[in-house]
């Protein structure tokens, strides 16, 4: 496995950042894995860290192809950033009010994954 992938990195990101705290407001924190446990759709959320450990076990075992992989990649991506814009969307300017650093670290993971994927951004050699 090449952990110098961005995608990789980003992979690792996205499950780290499942169980930090994703909302907070004073004393109530509430993580990923907390909000995916609370039932109904937001069980879909255990997606998140799934989908990124298929990213890395597919690059260390490549048990999909390039194609495949990319969509894979994809897939992982977008899942978080359709719920943190949708999120956006219904909350407006109350989301950013709650929002704590589990969030924040998925964005931006999910957007360099998605970046990454499309060969937009690279590690250096």
């Amino acid at each position: 496995m090449n952990i110098k992938k961005i995608e990789n990195i980003s992979a690792a990101a996205l499950i780290v950042a499942f169980f930090l705290p994703w909302v907070s407001m004073g004393f109530i924190s509430v993580s990923g894995y907390k909000m995916a446990t609370l039932g109904g759709a937001a069980t879909l959320m255990f997606l998140i860290p799934l989908l990124a450990i298929a990213v890395l076990a597919n690059d260390s075992m490549n048990f999909l192809d390039a194609d495949k992989s990319k969509y894979l990649t994809y897939a992982t991506a977008g899942i978080p950033i359709i719920y943190i814009v949708g999120r956006l969307i219904d909350l407006g300017g109350d989301f950013f009010s709650g929002a704590s650093i589990g969030i924040y670290l998925t964005l931006i993971a999910s957007i360099a994954m998605i970046l990454g994927a499309l060969g937009k951004i690279k590690l250096p050699e």
